[in-house]
């Protein structure tokens, strides 16, 4: 096995962040065989340094530049993403009613690279399953009801790791992922619709898999951005016990005016049908049946139970930035349990998310060039699929 990633150094020249100043593109690019552009040079590929480099599991780096809101959630203070978001919403809006009006979805509009991160949401999503390890090792000696709150934990957990203002690249059609957890575990994802945009992933593990396909979804909603992953997720264990799930959804405020706030909302649900388990976890304040009383509790408060057969098991309660109890006893305490991230192989199959030169180039610092590819690669996709008949 090679020590690192193929094109991670220069072919020819000095720069080290530029792969060759003769050669169009690198040998894994979608754009293979474009003429060289000195206004958009292909990068070096990133290293496989860079891409496990340590990532801080303390509550305090998960939610920096944020701060907690009195009424709960989140306000994002984070100057530089304030900043390069500052002036474009407007524009942004504009596209997406134009985008609406001629019937397609916001999920593939084309935005300014500044808007963006560095990451893939192939990435990202994987960092939704951060508490698999710590939850979920040793599944075997659990019993049903155990296994059942186990995923519950791994799945509400997730939702408070590393919340980004940013957004990932949307994934191109037929993009991968190959990734693994220290315990062993590894991950498999791959974008195989883009209208809609569907990922389909598989996590093996010893004594379960989780495998399923989930949309990715988002709408302007008055001064919010409402979005997040429709689909099921599906816990399937060596005893023959399968627990599905589906995600809440994502709330950003002050898209257009006020404070950058940030939320979960709406449900979760899970559902073990062989055993007659299921639960439901509603997330915001607890509302009060009478009109004429308020709510009770915080923006980031949820609240549920389990129950088998219709039959009340136990209450679930607690805060997606805070912890989860089981009839009021702890179990997951955001101050005290740590994520546990995934790393990625060496070499994996050319399709790779990490070979996107957009990407690349967004992750090396130059955002200009970073447009300019990104630019490429977007009219290459309208290319692709207008050949294969579709009119968008």
């Amino acid at each position: 096995m090679e020590l690192d990633d193929p094109c991670t150094t220069p072919r020819d020249g000095q720069d080290p962040k530029v792969w060759s100043h003769q050669i169009g593109s690198p040998p894994f690019s979608l754009l293979l065989g474009a003429p060289f552009d000195p206004s958009s040079p292909p990068p070096t590929y990133l290293s496989i340094n860079y891409l496990n480099r340590d990532r801080p599991t303390n509550k305090a780096s998960q939610l920096a530049g944020y701060e907690l809101l009195p009424e709960g959630g989140l306000q994002c203070t984070d100057e530089r993403v304030l900043a390069n978001q500052g002036g474009v919403i407007m524009d942004v809006i504009a596209s997406v009613t134009a985008c609406l009006l001629k019937g397609k979805g916001i999920v593939g509009l084309s935005l300014p690279i500044r808007l963006f991160e560095p990451r893939s949401t192939l990435e990202r999503m994987l960092d939704r399953w951060a508490f698999m390890p710590v939850f979920l090792d040793g599944v075997e000696r659990f019993d049903i009801l155990e296994k059942f709150k186990k995923v519950i934990l791994v799945a509400v957990a997730g939702l408070y790791v590393a919340p980004s203002q940013e957004k990932p690249f949307n994934p191109l059609l037929g993009e991968t992922l190959q990734a693994y957890w220290p315990n062993g575990t590894e991950a498999f994802c791959e974008h195989t619709v883009h209208h809609p945009p569907i990922t389909n992933f598989q996590i093996r593990a010893e004594g379960f898999k989780i495998e399923g396909h989930l949309e990715l979804i988002g709408k302007f909603k008055k001064n919010s951005l409402v979005g997040g992953f429709s689909g099921k997720v599906n816990v399937i264990f060596d005893s023959g016990q399968v627990v599905s799930y589906t995600y809440p959804q994502f709330r950003a405020g002050g898209m257009i005016f006020g404070s950058r706030t940030v939320n979960w909302t709406h449900e979760m649900t899970f559902e073990d049908k062989k055993n007659g388990l299921t639960a439901t976890i509603s997330f915001g304040p607890k509302r009060k049946k009478s009109w004429f009383k308020k709510a009770i509790g915080k923006n980031d408060d949820f609240t549920g139970e389990i129950q088998c057969k219709g039959n009340k098991v136990c209450e679930i309660t607690g805060s997606w930035l805070e912890g989860l109890a089981f009839d009021g006893v702890k179990e997951w305490d955001s101050n005290v349990h740590l994520p546990v991230f995934h790393q990625f192989v060496v070499n994996p199959l050319p399709s790779d998310w990490r070979y996107r030169e957009d990407l690349v180039w967004l992750a090396k610092g130059n955002s200009e060039i970073a447009q300019k590819w990104k630019y490429k690669i977007e009219n290459r996709q309208r290319e692709d699929r207008k050949l294969r008949g579709h009119k968008h």
